[in-house]
C-alpha cells in the first residue's frame, strides 16, 4: 500500500477505513467543521459516510488519500486531513484537513501537517501542494501559512446552495524549502 499510517509524538494517523464510519458521520455532520466546507452538504447517515470511505479506499494508484486523527494517549478520532487531486505529471497536489471544535488551537493540525507534507515531498515526490480557503477562516489561513504556504493572490468563487463563497489559494512550493 503506497498510503500508509503516520505518526506524530501525539497523534496517529490512521489510513481511512470502513471502522470510522461513525467518526466521519460525526466529523461532516458537525456544523462547525462544515463552516468554510462548501463542496458538499453536512452528511445525515452512516450510508452516506460510508460512501465517502469507499471513495478514499479506492484501489491505488489513486488521486486523493484521508487519514483519520487519533490521539495516542485515548485512542479519540479528532479530524481528518489528507490529499485530492494529486496529478503526477504536474507533481502537484491539493491539501484539505479538518478537526472536531474541542480540539481546536491545540496544536494538533500543526503537527500532522509536518508529517503529511513531508509525505507528500519525500514519497508522492510533489513539487508543489496547494491548499483553497475560503475567506474569513483565519484559522486555516494561519495554520497554512504557520505550514510554509503562500497566499498566491489566485482566488475563485466556489458555488454552493446557490451563494458564491469567494476562497483564496495558498501554495507550498518544495524548491523554495519547508519550514
Amino acid at each position: 500500500m503506497f498510503f500508509r499510517e503516520l505518526e506524530t509524538k501525539d497523534i496517529l494517523l490512521k489510513n481511512i477505513g470502513h471502522d470510522d464510519a461513525e467518526f466521519v458521520l460525526k466529523q461532516f455532520s458537525t456544523d462547525e467543521v462544515n463552516t468554510y466546507l462548501f463542496d458538499m452538504e453536512p452528511m445525515a447517515s452512516v450510508e452516506e459516510a460510508e460512501e465517502m470511505i469507499d471513495f478514499y479506499c479506492e484501489k491505488e494508484p489513486r488521486s486523493w488519500h484521508r487519514w483519520i486523527l487519533v490521539l495516542k494517549e485515548n485512542g479519540q478520532k479528532i479530524g481528518t486531513c489528507g490529499f485530492h487531486n494529486w496529478k503526477r505529471e504536474t507533481s502537484e497536489t491539493d491539501i484539505g484537513y479538518d478537526l472536531q471544535p474541542e480540539y481546536w488551537r491545540k496544536g494538533y493540525m500543526s503537527l500532522c501537517m509536518v508529517s503529511i507534507l513531508k509525505f507528500a515531498k519525500e514519497e508522492m515526490k510533489v513539487s508543489h501542494v496547494y491548499a483553497h480557503i475560503a475567506v474569513g477562516n483565519t484559522a486555516s489561513e494561519k495554520l497554512a501559512e504557520k505550514s510554509g504556504f503562500i497566499k498566491t493572490g489566485k482566488t475563485y468563487y466556489e458555488v454552493f446552495r446557490g451563494q458564491k463563497y469567494l476562497h483564496n489559494i495558498y501554495a507550498l512550493d518544495f524548491k523554495e524549502g519547508m519550514k
